[in-house]
């Protein structure tokens, strides 16, 4: 999606500032991924640390950071290339035509052979085209940590390691008419394009700050990736039904499960961090719902009480392996010890979540992941362990074609995620 920003010439001065600023704030933000910290919170209060940069200097060195971090596996890891070099390389793979910074930096850097921009080439060209100009035997599985493969079906990781090379829209909910809101960004313009099967997410390019370029109040849309959307969708709460988000967080999946109740029953969104829930209490109050209480649970040790649900979401804290295009520097802070763990509190969670649907209810089970221990195995698992339940199919929510009960959506322009819809028996066979 093309940007918004015009691309102005900038003053070799500010070009030169900015060089130096981010060579100096690679090597840190390196050691703090190494040490498993994400680069943007390192980066975010960096930045607040330094008033003096212009909206633009921030958009150019986030841009840089997270490119940096995107072919890191290459320039870094494979080719072992200083800092300036790995700057012009990860400019290379992803501008289509050469910008003033790639000309800045080929004033002083030079490569075995010249290469041109080749953002617009799939990323097998990319891949011929850097083997041919350094020696080298790069393959497309260097771009990520490498025991991915051993959690990875290999049909899952060849669709999706091209995704993960790409950043991806910033997905927004409209709350309101979609038409309404796409002319409210096309007055502000802010280039807007709707999902065929979802009219109201709305797809913009990433780094914008709606709150300051629209004057539609922020009650009327919500940002939440398409992928995330999707599990609402699986959900399919009615109105008048009571659910329990029972890993709500922030609180995006509770706040549209209340819209798709049409505000009418109640959400109960619980998670074990009360400064999520003082959040999304926030939110809901900016978006006018009244129907979601909070309550503060870990879900791998207990349920609320002993109230049935009509249905109950475990959106699952998970590996986040299917967010890589979005936050390029996790692949580089989490691993298989990671993906185990995770499907551990996992499995905790889907026990006491499954104490507390009634018969005949919904239990969604959903993972922004691609690891086979958190998808399909874990549901395997749960069934397994769970006789009472069984795999409730449902229209996919992007095709429209009825699926088993379970779908994996691999990353495109949105998040990797792994939905699995479950039904209780009404009977429990003894």
């Amino acid at each position: 999606m093309k940007s918004p920003y015009p691309a102005k010439p900038l003053p070799e001065k500010v070009i030169n500032r900015l060089e130096q600023i981010l060579f100096e704030i690679l090597p840190p933000l390196e050691e703090a991924v190494h040490s498993g910290r994400p680069a943007d919170i390192e980066l975010s209060q960096w930045m607040r640390s330094r008033r003096e940069l212009g909206s633009r200097d921030r958009r150019f060195l986030s841009q840089a950071v997270f490119r940096h971090f995107r072919w890191m596996g290459w320039t870094r890891l494979g080719l072992q290339l200083d800092l300036p070099e790995a700057a012009l390389l990860s400019a290379l793979l992803e501008e289509p035509t050469e910008s003033q910074w790639i000309q800045h930096l080929t004033q002083h850097i030079t490569f075995p052979s010249p290469l041109a921009p080749l953002g617009a080439l799939p990323l097998a060209e990319k891949i011929d085209q850097i083997n041919q100009t350094f020696q080298s035997s790069l393959t497309d599985s260097h771009l990520i940590t490498p025991d991915a493969t051993s959690v990875i079906h290999p049909d899952v990781l060849a669709r999706s390691l091209p995704a993960f090379q790409h950043r991806p829209p910033t997905w927004i909910r409209s709350r309101i008419g979609s038409e309404e809101l796409l002319n409210a960004l096309t007055a502000e313009n802010i280039p807007a394009e709707s999902s065929p099967q979802h009219p109201h997410a709305i797809a913009i390019p990433s780094g914008i700050n709606l709150q300051q370029r629209l004057e539609k109040g922020p009650g009327q849309f919500v940002v939440q990736d398409l992928a995330s959307q999707c599990v609402g969708q699986v959900c399919a709460p009615l109105a008048g039904q009571l659910w329990w988000d029972c890993c709500a967080g922030s609180g995006g999946k509770s706040l549209h499960l209340a819209d798709l109740m049409k505000q009418q029953g109640g959400v109960l969104a619980s998670d074990p961090r009360e400064s999520a829930l003082i959040e999304l209490k926030k939110r809901a109050r900016t978006c006018g719902i009244r129907m979601i209480q909070s309550q503060v649970l870990d879900a791998t040790k207990e349920k609320p009480g002993t109230y049935l649900y009509d249905g109950v979401l475990v959106d699952a804290p998970c590996s986040g392996w299917g967010t890589w295009a979005r936050s390029p520097d996790a692949r580089w802070r989490t691993s298989t010890k990671d993906v185990r763990q995770s499907a551990r509190r996992q499995q905790a969670i889907l026990k006491n979540a499954a104490q507390a649907v009634k018969p005949g209810g919904t239990l969604v089970y959903a993972v922004c992941t691609l690891t086979q221990p958190e998808t399909d195995q874990q549901a395997a698992a749960f069934l397994e362990a769970h006789p009472h339940f069984e795999l409730d199919p449902f229209r996919h929510p992007i095709t429209g074609e009825l699926t088993s009960g379970m779908i994996q959506l691999f990353p495109s322009q949105h998040d990797g995620m792994f939905i699995a819809r479950f039904r209780k028996k009404n009977e429990i066979a003894t």
